[in-house]
């Protein structure tokens, strides 16, 4: 049984692939939100560190 061989693909072509390409609408909603959760998780940090 032959094997496929995967092929390796950037995050940031992932990304344009299931998200959309930078500037449409799904794209700018989920970087938003990424930096949302991200900025949160900044904040945990800072105040857990107090």
């Amino acid at each position: 049984m032959p094997t496929k061989k995967n092929k390796t693909v950037s995050l940031d072509t992932m990304i344009d692939r299931h998200i959309g390409k930078k500037g449409t609408a799904k794209r700018d909603k989920f970087e938003y939100n990424l930096n949302l959760e991200l900025l949160g998780i900044s904040i945990r940090k800072a105040r857990n560190a107090q």
